[in-house]
């Protein structure tokens, strides 16, 4: 137990800068670091980053230690489940993965890869209702034309309010097509969903949607 808190301890403390503190190089706790290394995805040349900021407080890493905990921590990665994790949140896959669990990888991989491209591609139609819908707002504020002046001097603004006004009519033709796409994309997003769940339950019996 007193391990499994310390690597996870250590995972967090890596999680928030880019290689290790003072205090991670003198503990040397490089099997650890390996862990951590290993559950993240990461490639070996990681250790050039960790010998290289150690190097500040003249500290050399135990490379076995840290070879050793890596090939531990590849093992809680290199998962169907872990891959699929991967992919939906649009990870990059830097090939670390023994001969003997890469294709399951892989596979869950592509199908989180999947998911997270429907999530993106509704996420970006959602934007873009926003973004039309704000356009409309500016365009109604601008064809109240409120500020402008009566007689001729007011001319040019009234009519800026009317340009604004129709407008603002073809901006709404343009949102409701928006509204379309999004609708059609969200319905598209869950569809795979559900698709990619189902295969990773096939894969993985184990795998709880959440």
């Amino acid at each position: 137990m007193r391990v499994v808190l310390a690597v996870v301890g250590l995972g967090l403390a890596l999680s928030g800068c880019a290689s290790l503190s003072e205090e991670d190089c003198k503990i040397g706790d490089w099997q650890g670091i390996g862990v951590v290394d290993g559950r993240a995805g990461y490639t070996s040349d990681k250790l050039n980053e960790h010998t290289k900021a150690c190097s500040k407080y003249g500290v050399t890493p135990d490379v076995s230690a840290y070879m050793a905990g890596r090939t531990i921590g590849l093992q809680s990665y290199c998962t169907p489940i872990s891959g699929f994790e991967q992919g939906r949140e649009g990870k990059s896959y830097r090939g670390v993965c023994p001969i003997a669990t890469e294709e399951s990888f892989k596979v869950g991989y592509s199908l989180g890869n999947q998911l997270y491209a429907a999530n993106e591609a509704a996420s970006d139609a959602q934007e873009s209702v926003w973004e039309i819908q704000r356009r409309i707002d500016r365009l109604e504020e601008e064809a109240r034309g409120e500020d402008c002046k009566s007689g001729k001097e007011g001319k040019a603004c009234r009519k800026a309010a009317d340009a604004a006004r129709t407008d603002s009519y073809l901006a709404r033709a343009d949102l409701l097509l928006a509204q379309n796409r999004l609708f059609s994309l969200e319905r598209q997003r869950d569809r795979v969903r559900k698709e990619v769940t189902n295969k990773l339950l096939d894969l993985e019996p184990s795998y709880n949607p959440s």
